[in-house]
C-alpha cells in the first residue's frame, strides 16, 4: 500500500515537471514568455503580474495580466543583481521561492520577479541585457 502511494506520489511529480516544461516551452517560442511579476518603485510601487516577452524588433514589452495593453520598457535597461525576496519587503506579494531580478532603466530602478524553474526562459529573453 505505502509503495504503491509512493509510486503515485512520484508519478504526479514527473508529469508536473515534463508538462510544465513542455507550457514554458510553447510560452517562450509562440514569444508571450514566462510569468512573471514586474515592480517599478519609481512609478507605481507594486507589484503587478504578467508574462515579459521580446518582439521581432528586439524590444522587451511586458503584459499585464489578466488583462491591459501592452508596455514598452525602456531600451537602455541594465542589470544592476539578482536576490531572493525579502521577508520584510516583498513577503505578502512574491511567491519566496522566486528570484528577484534588479534593473535600472535611466536612473530608477526596475525589479522583475521569476519562479526559479523558468529563470532560464526569462534569461533567454532578457539575454545580456
Amino acid at each position: 500500500m505505502v509503495v504503491a502511494l509512493v509510486v503515485l506520489v512520484l508519478g504526479g511529480f514527473v508529469t508536473d515537471r515534463i508538462t510544465r516544461r513542455v507550457r514554458l516551452r510553447r510560452a517562450v517560442t509562440s514569444g508571450r514568455g514566462p510569468v512573471c511579476m514586474l515592480k517599478w518603485p519609481e512609478r507605481d510601487g507594486r507589484w503587478r503580474p504578467g508574462r515579459l516577452s521580446k518582439g521581432a524588433d528586439g524590444q522587451l514589452t511586458w503584459t499585464p495580466a489578466p488583462r491591459g495593453a501592452e508596455v514598452a520598457l525602456p531600451a537602455e535597461l541594465r542589470r544592476t543583481g539578482s536576490r531572493k525576496p525579502s521577508w520584510w519587503r516583498e513577503a505578502m506579494a512574491v511567491n519566496p521561492s522566486s528570484r528577484i531580478l534588479e534593473y535600472e532603466a535611466a536612473g530608477e530602478p526596475l525589479l522583475i520577479a521569476v519562479f526559479v524553474d523558468d529563470f532560464e526562459a526569462m534569461a533567454e529573453i532578457l539575454g545580456e541585457v
